[in-house]
C-alpha cells in the first residue's frame, strides 16, 4: 500500500497541514498511523467529511437536564478517584454488577457466580469462551479507561472496542455497521453510522466535553445508544464511553443493576423521541451516588 504524509495530503485535499494533523489525532482519517512526531496517511484514503456539512445530522433541540453539582461535588471530595480506590473490591464489584446487567441488555445472560467465578480467573466450563473474553476484556478496558482520563476522539472509541473484542474478532471488530442509527437524529433524515458517528464526536470536541461531567457523559452514552454503531455488544460499549467521561471528570461510573432496567429504557425512550434528557440523566446521576454508597460501605 501507498503512503503519503500530510503536506502530500494537504495538497491532496486542499485543506492546511494542521488541520490534517488535527483530523489525524481526532481519528478522522482512515488508517493514519502516527510515526514518531509525523503521521502517514494510506494514499487511496478519502478526503474526511467537512464538519460543516455533518452538522445537519445533529440533533437539534436538547434539553440535557440539570445535575445537582454540590452533591456531586461532596461524594468526589469525600471519595477521590485514588489508585487504591480503583483496585479496591468496591469499584470491583460496581465493574461486575454493571457488566453481567448489559451483557444481559444484549441478549447474553450469566449467572452471578458465573461472572465472580470467571472474573476470579477460573474457567466455568459450561459458559462459553466468548463470554469469558468479553466479561475479562470488559475489565481492562475499564482499568484502561480509569487510569488514562483523556477527552474522547472517535480513534479512541474504535480501539476502545477493538479491545474490548480482542480475541473475539480481531479482524473487523472496528468496523461501523452497515445502515442507520436506531433512531435518527431528526425525524425523516437518517445518514449512514459512520456520518452519525463523526457528527456525534464533532458535537463532543466543540461543545459536550466542556459541560458538567454527568451532563456530558450522558449525551454520549445516549447517543451511542441511539447509533448502535456496533452490531455486538452495544450496551457495553455504551457503557464504557460512559465510564471514560465520567472517569475523565473524576466522577465513579454508574452501577446498574438488573432491578432498574426498564426505568432506564423509559427515561431513555423519552430521551431520544423528544429531546428531554432530565429523565435519563437524573436516573444516571442516581445510579453514580449509589456506586459511591457500594464504596463508601464496603
Amino acid at each position: 500500500m501507498k503512503y503519503i504524509d500530510v503536506k502530500e495530503a494537504a495538497a491532496k485535499w486542499g485543506i492546511t497541514d494542521r488541520r490534517i494533523r488535527l483530523l489525524c489525532s481526532e481519528g478522522r482519517i482512515d488508517g493514519a498511523i502516527k510515526l514518531g512526531w509525523s503521521w502517514t496517511i494510506p494514499a487511496d484514503t478519502p478526503k474526511p467529511r467537512d464538519g460543516r456539512v455533518l452538522r445537519k445530522f445533529k440533533t437539534l433541540d436538547i434539553r440535557p437536564g440539570t445535575v445537582d453539582v454540590d452533591a456531586i461535588t461532596r461524594m468526589m471530595e469525600k471519595t477521590p478517584l485514588t489508585p487504591e480506590l480503583l483496585e479496591s473490591s468496591g469499584f470491583r464489584n460496581i465493574m461486575r454488577e454493571s457488566i453481567e446487567t448489559l451483557l444481559a441488555s444484549d441478549g447474553i445472560i450469566v449467572d452471578d457466580k458465573d461472572v465472580r467465578a470467571i472474573l476470579s480467573g477460573r474457567v466455568v466450563p459450561y459458559v462459553p469462551l466468548e463470554t469469558h473474553l468479553i466479561i475479562i476484556n470488559a475489565r481492562s478496558v475499564m482499568f484502561a479507561l480509569a487510569r488514562n482520563r483523556e477527552k474522547w476522539c472517535e480513534k479512541d472509541s474504535r480501539e476502545m472496542y477493538m479491545r474490548l473484542l480482542q480475541g473475539i474478532d480481531d479482524l473487523s471488530s472496528g468496523i461501523y455497521r452497515k445502515g442507520y442509527a436506531i433512531y435518527p437524529s431528526r425525524p425523516g433524515e437518517n445518514a449512514a453510522v459512520g456520518e452519525e458517528m463523526e457528527t456525534m464526536f464533532i458535537q463532543y470536541e466543540s461543545s459536550w466535553r466542556n459541560y458538567q461531567g454527568i451532563t456530558s457523559a450522558v449525551l454520549l452514552y445516549s447517543a451511542i445508544l441511539r447509533i448502535k454503531p456496533y452490531e455486538e455488544y452495544s450496551s457495553l460499549y455504551a457503557y464504557l464511553m460512559l465510564s471514560g467521561e465520567l472517569l475523565r471528570n473524576g466522577i465513579l461510573p454508574p452501577v446498574l443493576d438488573k432491578s432498574s432496567e426498564d426505568e432506564a429504557k423509559a427515561a431513555f425512550s423519552l430521551a431520544v423521541k423528544r429531546g428531554n434528557y432530565g429523565d435519563f440523566t437524573h436516573f444516571i446521576e442516581r445510579k453514580i451516588h449509589d456506586s459511591y454508597k457500594v464504596l463508601q460501605n464496603v
